[in-house]
């Protein structure tokens, strides 16, 4: 019987429920790609030129929040400062 081998209504809920976030998701994507793709070559480039500084931008900002922990970490008293060996000392404690 070649049916015993096919996964039962549940498990194909199952399934199905979590393969469509993915299917949506690349849906999106691919939606994406088409509009860019209708797009004449000069538009392709303008485009591609503002997402590259958009991600700069973003990477800016997220080092500017990292930096600003940083030293809120450090006024707090959070952050302590010694050598290489220092350190290996202190995770061998």
């Amino acid at each position: 019987m070649l049916y015993r081998h096919l996964p039962t209504p549940a498990k194909l809920d199952l399934l199905l429920n979590a393969l469509t976030p993915m299917l949506e998701e690349t849906s999106i994507f691919q939606k994406a790609i088409e509009a860019v793709e209708a797009l004449d070559p000069e538009a392709q480039a303008i485009l591609v030129d503002i997402i590259q500084k958009r991600l700069k931008q973003q990477r800016r900002d997220d080092l500017l929040k990292a930096v600003a922990e940083a030293r809120e970490a450090y006024a707090k008293g959070e952050v302590r400062s010694g050598t290489v060996a220092d350190l290996m000392a202190e995770l061998d404690d």
